[in-house]
C-alpha cells in the first residue's frame, strides 16, 4: 500500500514516505491536534489481518508507550482505519548509529557517552518489565540530544504452534523499514549478528539477552567491526554460539581495560555469566568515563562451554525460513549532532609528576604535557583523549611550552637552548633555530610559520616550520617601557596573533593583537596573563568566538570579533583556581588550552605558595618560620637572625623584598618601588643588601641600607637583566648572573673596592648561573647546562684555575658549609644532596654526593631560582621554601563543549 500525501489516518496527515520495503511504509505525518511533526508505522495488511497478530500488537504497543526516557523513541498512539493498522511514534531527526558507523568506529568519548545512554534506557525499559529483544546499529538514532532507541520492545519471535514456515512473528519491530532493498543475506546478517545465544537457540529472551546485543553494538562502536561475522547464515550463527570476537584492544590498542572487560562479560554464551541488570551496566560506563578505567585489568569474561551445534543449525533453519519477516530501520532526514559534554581528569604518568605546560591538539584528540620522573628526567609526553595510557615521546628532555601545529601532526616545543619539533606518529625531534635560553611560547600557523619567544627580555620571532634562520616580528615600545613579548597565538587568518606584552611600568602589561603583514598592534586590554582564542565552527555557530585568560586566579572568557578585532560584552569565569606559572614572579603563563571542536583542558589548584620552614639533616622539620606566601630566593643575614626575600602576591602587580625576624617570626617590608625588585643578597658585614629592580626597563642592580634608611643606589646597569647571586665573605666582590640574548647567562664579578668597574668571570655559548663563593674566596660553585642538563660544577676564581664537576644526574642552587669542607645542591629529582669536599693549594677534591632528603620545592632549570633554600652556618639545618600545598599530582581537567557545560552549572 503506498499512502498519498494528504491522507488521513485518524488526525494524522501523511505528509511524505520516510521509506518502503516489503515488511511496511513508514511516512512523515503532521499531528493536526497537537501541531507536531510525527512518524507513523503503517502494519502490512497480511499481518494485520491475522487475529493473534493484531493481539499482540495492541497490548505490546499499550506497555511500550507507558515508556518515558529521553533515549527512548515514544511511542505516541496506535490505531486503526479503513483496515490500516499503524503505529504513531516521536519522529526523530538525526542519524542511525548503522549510517554513523558506514563512516568507522567511534571515538572513545563517544562511544561512553552513546553507551551511557542506551544503557540507562534500557535499565529503564526492564524495570518496567519490557525487554527489547531487536537492538541493533538500525534501531538506534543519533540526535542532537544524544542516543535514542528506537522499537523499544516490540521485537519478538514466537511459534504458533503450526511449526516451521508456519510461525509468525507476534513483535511489531520486524515493520521497521529500509531504504535498502530486502536481500535475503543482507538482511540476515544485519539482524543476526546481534542476538543472543539464546535467542537463536529458541529459549526465551529476557533483559540479559538486551545486554548481549548491547556488548555487540557497543564492540562495534569502538571498533567499526562487527564482533560476529560468517559467510553464510548458518556460519554466524554458529560463530555467534561458539566463538569471541578479538577484545577491543586488539584494533584500538588504547582501549581502556576496563572497557574491553565490560564488553566480554556482556557477549558471555551464558546468560548467568553476563551481567545481570542494565543498571549496573550503566554505574560502570560512568566509572569508565571518569577515568576509574586506568585501574582496570583486562579480565577474560567467564563462559559455560557448552554444546551447541545440533540446536544451531535447528535455528539456522527457523530463520532462513522467517528471513522475510526481518525488521528494516527508519529512515529519518539526517542532521549534524551537537557536540555533548564530558569532563574527566587526565593524570600524571606513574610515579611522575606534571611541569609546567600543556596543550590540547587542535582536534581535541590528543593532550600533549610535560612530566617530571621520579630520576629528575623531565620531558614532553602525549595522551589520546580516547586512551588511558600516556606515552613518553623520545628524544624530548628538557621540554618546555609544546605547542602544536594545524592538523594536529606535530608538536612544537624548546629544549636544550632549541626551537624544536616532533611528529607524534613517532621519529626523533627535528632542531628548528636555536633560542637563548628561559623561551616564552610559540604558535604555528596553516602556512608553515612558527611565531616564539626566544627568551623573556626579548620580543616576537618567526622561523619556518622546516627550520631556518628566525627574524623578528615585534619591536618593543620603549615609551611604554616595553622588555618583553610572549605567549603567541594566532588568530584564524593565520596572519594576526595575539600576544603578551610586559614592561617595566604598568602601561607595558596587556594583550597586543599583532600581524605579520605590518608593524601595526592593537592593545586589546590590560592582562597579566596570556590569552588564547576560542574560535571553532560550533563555537561561531553558538555564540561566536571567545577569549580566554586568567584574572585573579580564575580563568575567563569574552567575546571576541575575529573581524573587528574588538572584545564586547563582559568577561565570564570558565574555571576557578588556575594559577599563573613562574620563578621569582609569574611569566604569564597559565595552564590551559582549548581545541578548535571546543574541548578546554586547563590544571587547577596548583599552588605557588610557600611557606619558610627549618629542616634539619635528619629530614625532621623542626618549625615553620613567618606566614606563607608567594616567597622566594631566601638570604640570611650574616648573623643569622634575620631573613631577606622577595615577595608577591599571587597574582602581582609588583615585588617587593621583605625582611623576617627569625626570632619572632615577624615580617617588614624593605623595598616599596611599583616595580619587580627580587633576588636580594645581604654584605658579609650585614650593613646593606643588594638587589635587582626592573624599574628602568631591564632588572638592574641596587643596594639599601640593610636599616631601610636612606635611598637606593644603581649599582650596574648594562641594558640586560642582571641577577645578584653570591657576595664573597670579604666583602670585596659581588658574583652575578647577566642575561645576554646574544650570549645567553653569563657569570660576572662587581668589585665593591676602587672603581667599582665589572668584569667578566665566565662566558661560554652555555647558561652559566647560580654562583657562589667558597668562604675562602678562592672557588666558585656554580650551574651550567654544557652537557644538555643542569649540573654543578667548581672553578678557581683566579683565571688560571682548573674546574671539576660536582653533581651527577642533574643538579642546581650549590651552597657552600661556612667552614668550606661541604658542598650542597639540589639533584634534579628535588633531593637535597651533600658533598665533602677538600682543597690543597690549586688542588680540589670533591667527595662522592649523598642524599639527605627530598624538598618540596619546583624543580627548576639552571635559569630559575637561584635560591630555594639556605644553609645554617654549621651546616646542621637548612630553612626551605617549601610549598604549601604538597600534591605534586594534581590531575589535567578535561571538558569537552566547555561553553555548553557552563550553560549546565
Amino acid at each position: 500500500m503506498t499512502l498519498s500525501p494528504g491522507t488521513r489516518l485518524g488526525p494524522y496527515e501523511i505528509v511524505a514516505p520516510l521509506g518502503a520495503g516489503g515488511m511496511g511504509e513508514v511516512y512523515r505525518a503532521k499531528d493536526t491536534r497537537l501541531d507536531r511533526v510525527v512518524a507513523i508505522k503503517v502494519l502490512p495488511s497480511h499481518l494485520s489481518n491475522n487475529p493473534e497478530v493484531q493481539q499482540r500488537f495492541e497490548r505490546e504497543a499499550r506497555a511500550v508507550s507507558s515508556l518515558s526516557h529521553s533515549n527512548i523513541c515514544t511511542l505516541y498512539d496506535v490505531g486503526r482505519q479503513d483496515g490500516i493498522d499503524y503505529l504513531v511514534m516521536e519522529y526523530v531527526d538525526g542519524e542511525s548509529l548503522a549510517d554513523r558507523l558506514s563512516k568507522g568506529p567511534l571515538t572513545l568519548d563517544q562511544v561512553l557517552r552513546y553507551a551511557i545512554q542506551m544503557a540507562d534506557a534500557l535499565d529503564k525499559a526492564h524495570r518496567r518489565g519490557i525487554v527489547h529483544r531487536d537492538l541493533k546499529p538500525a534501531n538506534i538514532m543519533l540526535t542532537k540530544s544524544g542516543a535514542k532507541l528506537l522499537d523499544f520492545g516490540l521485537a519478538k519471535f514466537q511459534d504458533n504452534g503450526s511449526g516451521g514456515s508456519g510461525s509468525v512473528f507476534s513483535g511489531l519491530s520486524n515493520l521497521a523499514t529500509e531504504r535498502v532493498s530486502l536481500t535475503g543475506e543482507g538482511t540476515i546478517l544485519g539482524t543476526f549478528q546481534y542476538m543472543a545465544p539464546e535467542q537463536l537457540e529458541g529459549q526465551d529472551a529476557d533483559a540479559r539477552t538486551d545486554i548481549f546485543a548491547f556488548g555487540a553494538v557497543v564492540y562495534e562502536m569502538a571498533t567499526g567491526k562487527k564482533a560476529f561475522t560468517g559467510k553464510s547464515q548458518a556460519s554466524l550463527i554458529g560463530a555467534i554460539l561458539r566463538d569471541e570476537p578479538p577484545t577491543i584492544s586488539v584494533s584500538q590498542s588504547m582501549t581502556p581495560p576496563a572497557l574491553d572487560r565490560l564488553v566480554k562479560t556482556c557477549l558471555a554464551k551464558d546468560p548467568d555469566d553476563r551481567w545481570q541488570s542494565a543498571r549496573d551496566l550503566t554505574q560502570e560506563l560512568k566509572w569508565i568515563a571518569e577515568g576509574g578505567s586506568q585501574a582496570g585489568i583486562t579480565v577474560r569474561a567467564s563462559t559455560r562451554q557448552k554444546s551447541r551445534e545440533r540446536t544451531a543449525w535447528i535455528a539456522a533453519a527457523v530463520f532462513l525460513a522467517a528471513a522475510a519477516m526481518l525488521a528494516i530501520p527508519y529512515v529519518f532526514r539526517s542532521a549534524p549532532a551537537e557536540p555533548g559534554v564530558m569532563r574527566f581528569n587526565v593524570p600524571p604518568p606513574e610515579k611522575a609528576i606534571f611541569d609546567d605546560s600543556s596543550a590540547i591538539s587542535p582536534d581535541g584528540r590528543v593532550l600533549a604535557f610535560t612530566a617530571k620522573e621520579p630520576d629528575g628526567k623531565l620531558s614532553l609526553w602525549i595522551r589520546p583523549l580516547d586512551s588511558v595510557t600516556p606515552k613518553a615521546l623520545g628524544g624530548t628532555e628538557g621540554a618546555e611550552f609544546p605547542f602544536w601545529s594545524p592538523d594536529s601532526r606535530f608538536i612544537g616545543f624548546f629544549a636544550e637552548s632549541k626551537l624544536k619539533k616532533i611528529d607524534i606518529s613517532g621519529g626523533r625531534p627535528q632542531t628548528l633555530c636555536d633560542v637563548t635560553g628561559n623561551p616564552r611560547g610559540g604558535a604555528w600557523n596553516s602556512e608553515g610559520t612558527i611565531i616564539f619567544t626566544p627568551n623573556f627580555i626579548t620580543p616576537l620571532y618567526k622561523v619556518s616550520s622546516a627550520g631556518g634562520a628566525p627574524s623578528p616580528v615585534t619591536e618593543f615600545d620603549a615609551s611604554l617601557k616595553e622588555n618583553s613579548h610572549r605567549w603567541p597565538c594566532f588568530l584564524p587568518d593565520g596572519r594576526h596573533f595575539l600576544y603578551l606584552a610586559r614592561g617595566a611600568g604598568e602601561e607595558g602589561k596587556g594583550i597586543f593583537v599583532g600581524s605579520l603583514d605590518s608593524n601595526e598592534r592593537k592593545r586589546l586590554f590590560d592582562c597579566e596573563s596570556r590569552a588564547i582564542l576560542a574560535s571553532g565552527d560550533n563555537l561561531r555557530a553558538n555564540g561566536g568566538p571567545s577569549l580566554l585568560f586568567i584574572r585573579d586566579k580564575t580563568l575567563m572568557a569574552q567575546s571576541f570579533d575575529e573581524r573587528s578585532l574588538k572584545l564586547s560584552g563582559d568577561a565570564y569565569p570558565v574555571a576557578e583556581d588556575i594559577e599563573l606559572y613562574g620563578e621569582s614572579g609569574p611569566t604569564g603563563y597559565g595552564a590551559f588550552s582549548v581545541s578548535a571542536d571546543g574541548t578546554l583542558a586547563y590544571r587547577a589548584g596548583v599552588s605557588s605558595i610557600v611557606q619558610f620552614t627549618w629542616v634539619d639533616r635528619a629530614s625532621r622539620q623542626l618549625a615553620p618560620i613567618g606566614a606563607p606566601g608567594v616567597l622566594a630566593e631566601p638570604c640570611f643575614s650574616p648573623d643569622e637572625k634575620r631573613v631577606v626575600f622577595g615577595k608577591s602576591e599571587p597574582q602581582p602587580k609588583s615585588g617587593d623584598i621583605w625582611l623576617l625576624d627569625l626570632s619572632r617570626g615577624t615580617t617588614t617590608r624593605f623595598t616599596f618601588n611599583p616595580s619587580q625588585e627580587v633576588c636580594p643578597l645581604w654584605s658579609p658585614d650585614g650593613t646593606r643588601i643588594v638587589f635587582s629592580s626592573n624599574r628602568n626597563g631591564q632588572q638592574d642592580l641596587y643596594q639599601k641600607n640593610s636599616a631601610g634608611t636612606g635611598s637606593e643606589e644603581p649599582l650596574v646597569h648594562s641594558g640586560v637583566d642582571l641577577y645578584a647571586d653570591d657576595w664573597s665573605l670579604d666583602g670585596r666582590y659581588i658574583l652575578y648572573e647577566s642575561n645576554d640574548p646574544k650570549t645567553e647567562f653569563d657569570l660576572w664579578v662587581l668589585p665593591m673596592i676602587g672603581d667599582r668597574k665589572p668584569f667578566l668571570f665566565l662566558q661560554t655559548e652555555f647558561n652559566e648561573t647560580h654562583s657562589q663563593f667558597s668562604p675562602d674566596g678562592r672557588w666558585v660553585a656554580y650551574v651550567s647546562d654544557e652537557s644538555g642538563r643542569p649540573e654543578v660544577y667548581v672553578q678557581s676564581f683566579a683565571a688560571s684555575g682548573g674546574k671539576w664537576q660536582i653533581s651527577a644526574g642533574g643538579g642546581d642552587q650549590p651552597k657552600w658549609r661556612r667552614d668550606g669542607k661541604e658542598l650542597f645542591y639540589l639533584s634534579s629529582a628535588r633531593r637535597l644532596m651533600s658533598v665533602s669536599v677538600t682543597s690543597v693549594g690549586a688542588a680540589f677534591e670533591a667527595g662522592i654526593p649523598v642524599e639527605l632528603f627530598e624538598v618540596f620545592v619546583p624543580a627548576k632549570s639552571s635559569t630559575g631560582d637561584r635560591n630555594d633554600y639556605v644553609v645554617a652556618n654549621n651546616g646542621q639545618k637548612f630553612l626551605i621554601c617549601s610549598f604549601v600545598d604538597k600534591e605534586t599530582a594534581r590531575p589535567i581537567t578535561v571538558v569537552s563543549n566547555w561553553r555548553a557545560a557552563l550553560k549546565n552549572k
